[in-house]
C-alpha cells in the first residue's frame, strides 16, 4: 500500500512559481485511487496544479472539510477538470457562514461561506453525498464527522457567526469534517482546520474507532486560536498518540507552529504548497 499528498493550496509556498492564498487543498494519490480534499479559495488552484504537474482528471472523489470560502471557493474550477464527481460533504456546507469584527461590533459581517451554490454546482457535475457521520467512504477511507464537542477543547473564534432569527449567534460549525486514511503503519489524518477542535477530533477517533495510534497529522489545527497554556495539552495528546510525523498549515498560526516544530523537531514539517508527503 502506498499513498502520496501532495499541497496544493495554502497560505504559503514552498516551490518557485507556486501562489500562495488563504485556504487549503491536498490531492491525495493512494493505491490507484485519487481524491480531492477541499479546493482553496479559487484562484491558486488551477495555477499550482500545473506547476506541480500534477491533474484533477480522474479524481475519483471530492471531499469538503468545510463550508468556508476558503475551501470551497474552488469547487467550479475543480468540477471543470473532474467532470461528474461525487463531492463528499457534511450538509451543512451551504450554511450561511459569516465573520464579524468582534473589536467592531457596529461594524457589518461579511459572508465568508462557499461562493457557490448548491444549484450552481449540480449541473457543473457534483454528485453530493451529505453525510453527518463518520463512516467509511472508500476501502481504508474515512471520512469523520459528527463529533461530540467538549467546549474546553474547543478554538475560541468568536468572529465566527450565524444568523439564526436575525441575530448573530456563535457559529458552531456544524459542518466540520476530516478525513483518515489507513496505511501499512498506520492511519494518517489530514484537517480542514479543525474548527471542532483537534483535541475533539482524536477523542472522536479513539473512543468511537477505537484508534490509539496515527502515523501522522497533516492539515490546519486552528491552533492560532488556543490560549497559550493549550498548546502545550496538545502536544502531549499528539504524543499519546505516537504520531511520526506533524506537518501543519494554514490556520495553525506561527507561534503554534514554533512550538510543535521546537519540540518535534524532525518530525515537524510546515505543509506549504508544494509540499509532498510519501507514505508505504
Amino acid at each position: 500500500m502506498s499513498m502520496s499528498v501532495t499541497i496544493l493550496c495554502e497560505n504559503c509556498v514552498g516551490w518557485p512559481g507556486l501562489m500562495g492564498e488563504h485556504g487549503f487543498s491536498v490531492l491525495i494519490e493512494r493505491d490507484g485511487k485519487r481524491f480531492l480534499f477541499d479546493t482553496g479559495p479559487g484562484a491558486s488552484l488551477p495555477q499550482n496544479t500545473k506547476i506541480l504537474g500534477k491533474s484533477l482528471q480522474n479524481i475519483d472523489a471530492i471531499f469538503i472539510s468545510h463550508g468556508h470560502y476558503d475551501h470551497t471557493g474552488g469547487l467550479k474550477y475543480a468540477l471543470q477538470e473532474t467532470g461528474p464527481v461525487d463531492v463528499i460533504a457534511h450538509s451543512g456546507i451551504f450554511e450561511m457562514h459569516m465573520a464579524k469584527n468582534p473589536f467592531m461590533p457596529d461594524s457589518e459581517p461579511r459572508n465568508i461561506g462557499c461562493p457557490h451554490s448548491k444549484a450552481d454546482l449540480i449541473p457543473a457535475g457534483a454528485r453530493f453525498q451529505f453525510t453527518d457521520q463518520t463512516r467509511e467512504v472508500f476501502p481504508g477511507v474515512w471520512f469523520i464527522s459528527g463529533i461530540h464537542r467538549k467546549a474546553d477543547q474547543m478554538p475560541s473564534d468568536p468572529q465566527l457567526v450565524l444568523f439564526k432569527s436575525g441575530q448573530a449567534i456563535q457559529d458552531p460549525m456544524a459542518d466540520d469534517a476530516s478525513i483518515m486514511l489507513e496505511t501499512s503503519k498506520g492511519p494518517v489524518l489530514i484537517l480542514g482546520c479543525a474548527h471542532v477542535g483537534v483535541l475533539n477530533v482524536l477523542d472522536h477517533i479513539r473512543e468511537n474507532m477505537g484508534i490509539s495510534h496515527l502515523r501522522a497529522i497533516l492539515g490546519g489545527t486552528h491552533l492560532m486560536f488556543f490560549p497559550p497554556d493549550q498548546i502545550a495539552r496538545v502536544i502531549d495528546r499528539f504524543e499519546s498518540f505516537g504520531i511520526e510525523q506533524i506537518a501543519v498549515s494554514h490556520c495553525t498560526g506561527m507561534k503554534a507552529a514554533i512550538e510543535l516544530g521546537a519540540h518535534f523537531k524532525n518530525r515537524f514539517a510546515a505543509a506549504t504548497a508544494g509540499s509532498g508527503f510519501n507514505f508505504d
